[in-house]
């Protein structure tokens, strides 16, 4: 699971620090809308996941909370 959560922060780490991505293409209404990305890059994150945790044979529903709550709050942070 540790490697999981691992991941987890690392993608949210650069997710959340894209603000270029997020200015560009039309988006600047939602550019500052945590929760609204937050959301975007979780599910592409999510399918990521649960297929490594089942390379791991690990159930996805239980390491979920602990993955995702992981990847919420890196990119909480370093949302900017």
């Amino acid at each position: 699971m540790a490697e999981l959560v691992g991941v987890a922060r690392e993608e949210a780490e650069g997710r959340g620090g894209d603000f270029s991505h997020r200015q560009s293409g039309g988006w600047e209404s939602v550019a500052n809308d945590v929760g609204f990305w937050y959301e975007w890059h979780w599910d592409e994150v999510k399918e990521e996941l649960e297929g490594q945790a089942e390379q791991h044979n690990l159930s996805w529903e239980s390491v979920e909370a602990v993955v995702q709550a992981a990847f919420e709050e890196t990119f909480r942070s370093s949302f900017g």
